[in-house]
C-alpha cells in the first residue's frame, strides 16, 4: 500500500512575480559567504551569466536591491546583500523552516 506524503515549496512573490525562491536563496548565502558574484555561481555549479541574472532579475522586481555588484577590478568584484536584502533573506528562512514544520507535521 503507497502511503501519500505531502509536500511543497514556497517562493516570495512581489505583484505575481517571483522574487525569491529556494534557488535564489541558495545564491544569496553563497554571495554572503565568499562576498563574489563568480565565487558563489562556482560552488552551485552555475554559470557567472546565469548567476548575474537572477541578481538582476531579482534586483528589479524587488521594491529595493537585493545584492549590490561592484565591478571587479585588480582584486576581483565584489557582491553583497542590501539590508533589504539581507531581511528578505532572514524572513524567508524564518517562513521555510515554518513551512518544513508544518509538511513535517503532517507527514507523521
Amino acid at each position: 500500500m503507497k502511503e501519500y506524503k505531502l509536500t511543497g515549496r514556497i517562493w516570495l512573490t512581489l505583484n505575481d512575480e517571483t522574487v525569491l525562491g529556494e534557488g535564489k536563496i541558495c545564491l544569496l548565502n553563497h554571495i554572503t559567504e565568499t562576498g563574489s558574484l563568480r565565487k558563489a555561481a562556482e560552488v552551485m555549479q552555475m554559470s557567472y551569466r546565469k548567476a548575474w541574472f537572477s541578481i538582476s532579475q531579482m534586483n528589479k522586481v524587488a521594491k529595493e536591491p537585493i545584492v549590490k555588484l561592484t565591478r571587479g577590478g585588480k582584486d576581483g568584484g565584489k557582491a553583497e546583500l542590501t539590508e533589504y536584502g539581507e531581511q528578505l533573506l532572514h524572513s524567508f528562512q524564518e517562513q521555510k523552516k515554518a513551512f518544513d514544520e508544518f509538511l513535517l507535521s503532517q507527514n507523521q
